[in-house]
């Protein structure tokens, strides 16, 4: 293992390289063999037989001897004798042929190609002619028609071609000709060293050369697009990203344009030049040399070699460029591709050496280099091989997309470390960001609590005893004073993490500014003890704008705060004026005033003016909070300040439409109302403490708890304690309406103390009240995921929490009295028929048994006495109550049916054992109609109580026909019909008040058993 592991060490590089060679060629030679031309016949002596060939989507290369004419136009200049002909290998050269005729070059001449075709009987109507490589000028000849001229053939110099690369043309070929005369005239005096067909001429219908056509173009576009869809995506990055990369992405980008436009100039030549083909062939050749220049200059920004080295080899190919362009003859050029294709191969070979040096180094995305360096260096020889004709074949995209592929993905890879390191720096700044944000909410959350309870203790005092003197009430209104300032500035801290988190939501409304401002003026001039300053409202009546209240109430308050801060003396003046659809609002202050300078700092955050004669206190946080806020409603906050002279800050906002203003008018009617109701409700207080609603507080802070607890009493019966654990036994030992709990708690946070008392009521049965310190949408979605009803944040204020206490006690209560009413109304159902039967029955005993009738009497008026009895309207009654009520029933039953209904009753000690009244009677009624009763000969139904160590057992059994287990769940869901509510109504009961529920056992054919533990002394 440990050689192995050594081995692919050592020779794990070169493995790596030689395996992706090997697939590069193996793909290569696989494309190569499937476009081979097999089993197809060829040339001889200028004839091709196909007349026994079936045309399909497959071409025919008329490869082989073709008849060549040098010199000579055979068709265009009508010589009648063909004397002067020869033979000429198609594709290939034409220079032996011509024999020099030219002495500039032997590639220069003219001459006519001439192919004799016999055609099938059965063949299309359509053929046509395809030539994969054109350098010069040629004139296609079709039975003696011209179909296609490309440049301009001529017989001697003077000709400008401008046209380079493949071309094609369509003819139509008659039924009545069975041979098909094809010549092809060339001339060349462009080209020095290229002369002749030297690639294959294609024959074949219409489709077969229009779909070979599209294949490769289509080919060699798509490679073209991909190379442009990176630079694009290279230009996007140059544009958004660092500035550390700049420069490798510059140079990426360049090479992938300069490829771009090098195969659009070559094979399928997508751009045709308007220019002399030598100049053409000679700008594709600079692409490709100024490819290589920016190769080197790429991969050396990224895996940095020897310097020296790389600045003689980009010198070298920068020369060649500039040689390439005009300055060589073009007949030399050849001889400079050559000197191109050594300094190539040279710098390329160090290239590679040096990538497997960083890659031996750990540098995995070295490999991605050497990928792209051997996929453009493969390209670049088999183009080598097909300009020289030792090969022919269609386009190969494939070395194109591996070299792409390999940069992308080491980009890919480059941008994902990247990533990585940006995504581990964004997650440790999220996380110092939440525990700031933690922190501050817990700092709240600690100095909130207590200067809360400071300020509700010394509110209670001074609205309780009148006894105090001036002194002390002053000084209580001092430490009131206070501590309210003290809560803007928490509410400052606030509200600056969430402005820059933009989770503030503003609840808009049209809002009265006249009456916001005195408001504002009363707080601020009962925070202050200046005597010297006043403040005016010059603000019209009936102006309204568009805003959340109680944010411009704290904008407001910040600005007439600040205001009065820095006023010794004089009148502080508040007015608006209207501005189109804006309401500017102005406050000025004849004050300290503020320089320039002063004036550009105030608005950012934790930023205060500060003088040589006073500190202006605070944290610096209003001002900034008060231009968010302000922004966020649309408008801007601005101030204009004098030294020594005074200031004016003001502010605009969107002026209220007449809808909005309605609306407010509306909300206003309603709540006219509560205030009357507030009144009436707070001041319903009995003396009775057991009739009083009761609430249990739970709070690990003392003071807290006695807070609440004086909130509260005397309108509710309060219990409180400091356990979580304390209160879910006192949850188990009697009922309560509601409990309040905190949710920052040790050991037991309120969630959790919520989520088991959920275990115990339903959110109907026992509402949960939860106090919090945090509002923020993640802590109440998690109190209301846990159980809770209702949730109010910290500081508590008094006329709130007493709203919604009352709220959810009456909701409480009004659903005991709902559980009442339906078990008033479970017994308000006896059917008359029973009423008339029973007295069918005193009837028949007036004649027969007088004394059996007298008890039947006396049984029945205790059954109605009972059922009517004011005892069901109850929450708890005792069983010896409820089974007086039942044995009247049950004994009025007997006589009813004769023989057919026997009970008995063994109960011991009925007296100390509560249950909701009509439980037995309901059980007792179903089991005699629905068991013994459905049987011909009747039954029994016996009632059983034995006390247990910790409970009682109540059994209710009847030997009646049984219940189906698939029917008896949803008899207890109540999913049935209204026949079986009686069932369900005394699960839900008992569950409630006794936290059980009925064990119902059931045999079909034997009877059914109900079992209920009941606790003793409830």
């Amino acid at each position: 293992m440990l050689n192995q592991e050594r081995f692919i060490k050592k020779y794990g590089i070169a493995i790596s390289i030689l395996v992706f060679i090997i697939v590069l060629t193996s793909l290569r030679f696989l494309w190569i063999h499937v476009h081979q031309s097999v089993g197809q016949p060829t040339i001889e002596n200028g004839q091709i037989d196909l007349s026994q060939w079936t045309f399909t989507d497959e071409t025919v290369s008329l490869n082989g001897e073709w008849t060549f004419y040098p010199q000579t136009f055979v068709e265009t200049d009508g010589i009648e004798t063909r004397q002067i002909q020869t033979t000429v290998d198609v594709p290939g050269d034409w220079t032996e042929v011509l024999e020099g005729a030219y002495p500039e070059s032997k590639a220069y001449g003219y001459g006519s190609y001439e192919a004799i075709i016999t055609l099938p009987n059965d063949r299309p109507a359509v053929f046509g002619v395809r030539l994969k490589s054109l350098h010069t000028s040629a004139r296609v000849i079709v039975n003696g028609e011209i179909v296609k001229t490309v440049n301009t053939v001529a017989k001697s110099h003077g000709s400008v071609p401008t046209f380079r690369g493949p071309f094609y043309v369509l003819f139509p070929v008659s039924k009545a000709t069975d041979t098909l005369h094809l010549v092809i005239e060339l001339s060349n005096f462009d080209t020095p060293y290229i002369g002749g067909i030297n690639k294959s001429v294609v024959f074949g219908t219409d489709e077969a050369i229009v779909r070979e056509v599209s294949t490769q173009e289509t080919l060699q576009m798509a490679v073209i697009i991909i190379l442009l869809l990176h630079a694009i995506y290279i230009l996007l990055l140059l544009i958004t990203g660092k500035r550390s990369n700049r420069k490798e992405l510059v140079l990426f980008g360049l090479m992938l344009i300069f490829m771009v436009l090098g195969s659009a100039l070559d094979d399928e030549t997508f751009i045709q030049l308007p220019i002399r083909n030598a100049y053409s062939f000679r700008i594709m050749t600079f692409f490709y040399v100024c490819i290589l220049l920016l190769m080197i200059q790429f991969i050396h920004r990224l895996f940095p070699t020897n310097q020296r080295f790389v600045n003689v080899v980009s010198i070298i190919v920068s020369v060649m460029g500039i040689l390439t362009l005009g300055i060589i003859p073009f007949e030399y050029l050849s001889v400079l591709l050559g000197l191109y294709y050594v300094v190539y191969f040279v710098s390329i070979s160090y290239m590679i050496y040096t990538t497997i040096q960083y890659v031996k180094r750990g540098e995995i995305g070295g490999y991605f280099i050497l990928f792209f360096i051997i996929s453009y260096t493969s390209n670049t020889v088999w183009g080598f091989l097909i300009l020289s004709d030792f090969v022919d074949y269609p386009f190969y995209p494939v070395d194109f997309i591996f070299a792409i592929i390999s940069i992308a993905l080491l980009l890919f890879r480059r941008h994902h470390q990247l990533l990585v390191v940006s995504e581990r720096q964004r997650e440790q700044l999220i996380e110092e960001d939440q525990k700031k944000d933690q922190f501050l909410a817990n700092t709240s959350h600690e100095i909130r609590n207590p200067l809360h309870a400071m300020i509700n203790i010394a509110q209670i005092l001074l609205n309780e005893h009148v006894e105090f003197d001036s002194e002390t009430k002053y000084n209580l209104s001092l430490m009131i004073r206070t501590g309210h300032q003290l809560t803007f500035t928490l509410n400052d801290i606030l509200d600056i993490t969430k402005l820059k988190e933009r989770n503030i939501s503003l609840e808009k409304n049209a809002v009265d500014v006249k009456i916001l401002t005195d408001e504002v003026i009363e707080i601020v001039t009962f925070m202050t003890n200046k005597t010297d300053v006043s403040i005016e409202n010059n603000i019209g009546s009936a102006v309204f704008v568009y805003a959340d209240r109680q944010r411009l109430l704290r904008v407001l308050f910040n600005l007439l705060h600040n205001a009065l801060k820095f006023t010794n003396y004089g009148i502080i003046v508040v007015e608006a004026k209207e501005q189109q659809d804006m309401l500017k609002i102005s406050v000025k202050d004849p004050g300290i005033g503020m320089t320039q300078e002063e004036m550009k700092k105030i608005f950012l955050p934790y930023e205060k003016l500060e003088t040589f004669e006073r500190d202006a206190g605070g944290i610096g946080l209003g001002l900034s909070i008060s231009r968010q806020l302000i922004e966020q409603h649309g408008g801007v906050l601005h101030v204009s300040s004098q030294k020594g002279v005074g200031s004016e800050f003001y502010l605009t906002l969107p002026i209220a439409t007449k809808q909005q203003v309605r609306d407010l008018e509306g909300m206003k009617e309603q709540s006219d109302v509560l205030p009357k109701n507030k009144e009436k409700n707070l001041s319903k207080v009995t003396q009775s403490n057991e009739s009083l609603p009761k609430v249990l507080v739970i709070d690990d802070d003392r003071i807290n708890l006695k807070v609440l607890k004086s909130m509260l009493e005397p309108a509710y019966n309060v219990s409180v304690t400091t356990s979580p654990e304390k209160a879910l036994q006192l949850i188990d030992e009697q009922l309560y309406d509601l409990v309040i709990s905190d949710v920052m708690m040790p050991k037991l946070s309120g969630y959790q103390l919520t989520e088991a008392i959920r275990k115990r009521y339903t959110i109907s049965e026992l509402p949960v009240l939860l106090i919090t310190a945090r509002s923020q949408p993640e802590d109440v979605y998690t109190g209301f995921l846990s159980g809770a009803n209702d949730y109010i944040v910290k500081p508590v204020d008094s006329l709130e929490l007493q709203a919604r206490v009352r709220a959810l006690t009456e909701l409480k209560q009004s659903i005991n009295k709902q559980l009442q009413l339906e078990a008033a109304w479970l017994q308000a159902q006896i059917k008359p028929h029973f009423i008339f039967n029973t007295l069918n029955a005193i009837a028949s005993l007036s004649t027969t048994d007088i004394d059996q009738m007298v008890d039947l009497i006396h049984v029945f008026g205790q059954y109605l006495t009972n059922s009517f009895s004011l005892n069901n309207i109850k929450q708890l009654i005792t069983l010896s109550e409820e089974l007086e009520l039942v044995e009247a029933y049950l004994y009025i039953n007997q006589l009813r049916f004769k023989e057919r209904i026997n009970y008995q009753v063994d109960v011991d000690h009925p007296e100390d054992v509560y249950l909701p009244p009509l439980v037995v009677q309901t059980l007792v009624e179903n089991a005699l109609k629905h068991g013994v009763l459905m049987r011909a000969n009747g039954g029994t139904i016996i009632i059983r109580g034995k006390r247990q160590a910790s409970y009682y057992r109540l059994e209710v059994i009847d030997d009646g026909l049984g219940i189906p287990k698939d029917k008896l769940e949803r008899i207890i869901r109540n999913e049935l019909n209204e026949k079986h509510i009686g069932l369900a109504n005394t699960n839900k009961r008992l569950k409630k008040w006794c936290h059980q529920q009925l064990n119902i056992e059931s045999t079909e054919g034997k009877g059914t058993t109900v079992t209920i533990e009941l606790p003793i002394n409830k």
